[in-house]
């Protein structure tokens, strides 16, 4: 018997999964979807509370019992910053969902859930895991009350990384990767890039799936094919949407690459797009956590070329599956694409062993082992803190910020701040 299957056959429970985000699917809404469908096939009873008319109709389409809300939170980056009569609805509304559903246990997808999860779940000693797909900024982990959480999981070391020093002494804190869903990126019927590309056989195809906006630096890849197009034959496909489409559209002219360039609409059927005939794909952002795309991207055998920051070198390493480059950096860039163009072998060699490394690493089963592992910790066990306890712990944690050198400017930006999800 497997160490996932005696696991299996312990406590399995409820668990209320709650998600606050946009109204689309990225990475953490991804990763969510392929752990709902996990938990349910491995007898556990999930429930999604989230605010995503998007996320809640794929949850839908897996039989997961969903609810939507609107969701807001106090002093925190998003708009409405005060607003307490939704606030206070909300935590009526969690201890009547804990009850109605009889939850075990809670999993907040990300950290603004917690205002209102946590005071709840102490209040009726219910456990608490928080799930980190991003970095916080230590003024939104005391606003969101991260202390109060019962676990801490962040998807890389780079997510964790930031906190300080014993600052999360009371509860366990540990590092679960992302596991990568073959479904989603193999198809039996993949897209011609190249033939929509108007590409030749002789013209090397560089493929980039992702979002369109500025900690991505899709303008580097423009830049880059600026500097090669006198010299080789590049074509490049950006699929996806964001706040920078106009400027990119515009950079492309402003460079001449329009015979070069072309952009498709985001579009849910990414499995045609990874199984395409692109030669290799490239993203090379300022700041990633983990990194959701080069992972399916080398699951589909594409060679990747990508940024050497926290978090994507936690997954990849230089020369080995991947080519990392510094961020920002077009000259390296540019260096690394006549590296694949010019070296076929290279390619075959980063594109099976980077497969190879996702396959092992990153599975969905060895992230749901590491997960079911927290959840039978947490389910065989009280919540460690009281709400009185809370409430203490809380004040001695906002009294030592104040006091410490570098933070008694908090309360001055409670009114400002950026996104963290």
């Amino acid at each position: 018997m497997t160490a996932f299957s005696r696991q299996d056959n312990r406590v399995n429970s409820r668990i209320l999964y709650v998600h606050y985000g946009e109204n689309w699917l990225r990475g953490s809404e991804i990763v969510l979807l392929d752990l709902l469908n996990t938990a349910k096939q491995h007898h556990y009873s999930p429930v999604l509370w989230c605010n995503s008319e998007v996320l809640a109709k794929q949850a839908t389409k897996l039989g997961i019992e969903v609810i939507i809300d609107n969701f807001v939170c106090l002093g925190y980056w998003t708009t409405p910053r005060w607003n307490f009569h939704q606030y206070f609805k909300l935590l009526f509304k969690a201890k009547k969902l804990l009850q109605h559903y009889k939850i075990s246990l809670v999993h907040c997808n990300n950290g603004a859930p917690c205002q209102w999860m946590v005071p709840v779940c102490k209040f009726m000693a219910m456990p608490l895991l928080l799930h980190l797909h991003a970095r916080y900024m230590y003024r939104d982990r005391l606003t969101l009350l991260f202390h109060g959480a019962d676990s801490v999981i962040g998807v890389s070391q780079s997510v964790i990384d930031i906190f300080k020093h014993n600052e999360f002494n009371s509860q366990p804190v540990a590092v679960i990767y992302n596991g990568i869903n073959p479904q989603r990126i193999l198809s039996p019927c993949p897209r011609n890039i190249r033939a929509e590309l108007s590409a030749k056989d002789t013209d090397f195809v560089i493929l980039y799936l992702g979002s369109l906006i500025p900690r991505k630096a899709v303008e580097q890849l423009l830049y880059a094919l600026a500097k090669l197009k006198n010299h080789y034959q590049v074509k490049l496909a950006i699929v996806g949407s964001g706040s920078e489409a106009a400027k990119l559209t515009h950079l492309v002219t402003q460079l001449n690459l329009t015979h070069n360039v072309k952009f498709f609409s985001a579009s849910d059927k990414v499995a045609e797009i990874y199984s395409s005939n692109a030669d290799c794909f490239i993203s090379v952002p300022l700041e990633e956590v983990f990194g959701l795309t080069l992972a399916e991207a080398s699951l589909a055998k594409l060679p990747i070329i990508t940024s050497n920051i926290p978090g994507i070198n936690e997954i990849y390493t230089d020369q080995v599956n991947a080519l990392l480059v510094s961020p920002n950096n077009t000259d390296e860039l540019v260096n690394a694409i006549k590296s694949l163009i010019d070296r076929p072998l290279l390619r075959k060699n980063l594109a099976s062993k980077a497969q190879k490394h996702i396959i092992k690493m990153f599975s969905l089963k060895r992230q749901f082992i590491a997960f079911n592992l927290v959840y039978q910790s947490l389910l065989q066990r009280d919540s460690k803190h009281s709400m009185t306890k809370l409430i203490f712990l809380h004040t001695k944690t906002l009294l030592i910020a104040f006091l410490t050198k570098g933070y008694t400017h908090i309360l001055l930006k409670l009114s400002s701040g950026k996104s963290h999800d």
